[in-house]
């Protein structure tokens, strides 16, 4: 067995999380999402909110350049960052699981089979999602959306160098809207279950 690692990346109210959910559920394999920074936060002496309220400050290609020894005064947020990613790297180095954002899908880069999936739906899909989950009313649905998918973009552009949702970062594009989370992840598990059979 090759021990898969998947990772999820999802736009606000696509689904994406319960993808993971259920996957990790059909495989039989650990689901890391705020566990990760549950872990992290345990792990270190940085406050759990930098885990939690981690946000990008712009373009960068952070670890890259750390690897290529620029200089970075690093604040506690880049830090966190560090320190998450060692923690991604140590789950992953157990065997197979699913980790949920946190750009896992960049941190594992270098590390053989790893499937990268983005999950993604369309903006009526995802207000509907987003109000009866967090039970949200129609304009605050709306700006939680916009606010938080900004949010992952910079933070996802400041620290891997990369756009957020270009397919070409991912092996895996799926719109839920139009699959439903069921079929998302019967795809997902077909694929790793393939790639583990190799």
């Amino acid at each position: 067995m090759k021990h898969t690692v998947i990772t999820i990346s999802r736009q606000h109210g696509s689904g994406g999380r319960e993808v993971g959910r259920q996957l990790s559920e059909r495989l039989g394999i650990p689901f890391y999402d705020h566990e990760l920074i549950e872990m992290a936060a345990k792990s270190s002496s940085i406050d759990k909110s930098f885990f939690e309220n981690a946000d990008g400050k712009g373009a960068g290609g952070f670890l890259d350049e750390l690897a290529a020894g620029v200089h970075h005064d690093l604040s506690l947020s880049d830090k966190a960052f560090l320190h998450q990613s060692s923690v991604i790297r140590e789950i992953a180095s157990k065997g197979g699981c699913i980790i949920v954002g946190r750009c896992a899908d960049y941190v594992l880069r270098d590390r053989a089979n790893v499937l990268k999936v983005f999950v993604y739906a369309d903006l009526d899909s995802r207000k509907e999602r987003i109000e009866h989950i967090y039970k949200e009313e129609d304009e605050k649905a709306l700006s939680s959306i916009e606010k938080t998918d900004k949010k992952r973009a910079s933070y996802y552009k400041f620290y891997t160098g990369q756009n957020f949702g270009e397919a070409k970062n991912y092996d895996i594009c799926l719109n839920s809207s139009l699959l439903g989370i069921e079929k998302c992840v019967e795809v997902v598990q077909s694929v790793y279950l393939k790639q583990e059979s190799r």
